[in-house]
């Protein structure tokens, strides 16, 4: 639409029509929020792709697998490192460093989204969405965790199990409790490395 604004990870533009405009700038201000983009899997520079026109103009964006558009209003999203590909507002990527996360096999440096805006991840297969509801708790392979929306470090917790080694799904499977909402891959994901 004539004035809208879209923002995109590097590399991640596939064509733009014209009376688009793209402009570079660094992937947030000051040092610790740019090396906060940087240790969460993404460049320190971001894409910002404005509609100059008096029209409708498209910009497509790609990733490596395919791509779950997710709302968040003032949220808070935990990721894999790397899965951001784009927002249709400008929203803060940092990292977030998770000793839930670390023993339950997602990494001690995690991708924290937030802000108000639909937020596009990377994700290999049709993404599945479970909204836990309080109290409600799964386990979950965690190579196949895309993203935990409104879940806090203490809803996670690793479940070690010589028996989850046995069943192929490593030493540790996480535990995660409700209230909030968590997106798979039906596919093993591995993100992308920062470009």
């Amino acid at each position: 639409m004539p004035g809208e604004d879209f923002y995109a990870e590097r590399g991640s533009l596939i064509y733009l029509e014209a009376g688009i405009e793209k402009e570079s700038s660094l992937n947030g201000s000051g040092l610790g929020r740019i090396l906060g983009a940087t240790l969460s899997g993404e460049s320190i520079f971001i894409l910002r792709l404005f509609n100059v026109s008096n029209v409708p103009r498209k910009a497509v964006v790609g990733s490596r697998y395919g791509m779950l558009p997710v709302k968040i209003n003032g949220e808070t999203m935990i990721c894999h490192r790397g899965v951001y590909v784009g927002s249709n507002n400008r929203v803060n990527v940092t990292t977030k460093l998770s000793i839930s996360g670390l023993t339950g096999g997602m990494g001690l440096l995690l991708q924290k989204i937030q802000g108000s805006s639909t937020v596009f991840l990377d994700t290999k297969g049709t993404p599945i969405t479970i909204n836990l509801q309080p109290g409600e708790t799964i386990e979950v392979d965690e190579d196949h965790i895309i993203a935990l929306l409104n879940i806090a470090d203490w809803q996670m917790q690793s479940n070690w199990s010589l028996g989850n080694l046995i069943g192929g799904e490593g030493l540790s499977m996480m535990r995660i409790t409700g209230p909030g909402t968590v997106y798979l891959s039906p596919s093993k994901f591995l993100p992308a490395v920062a470009q």
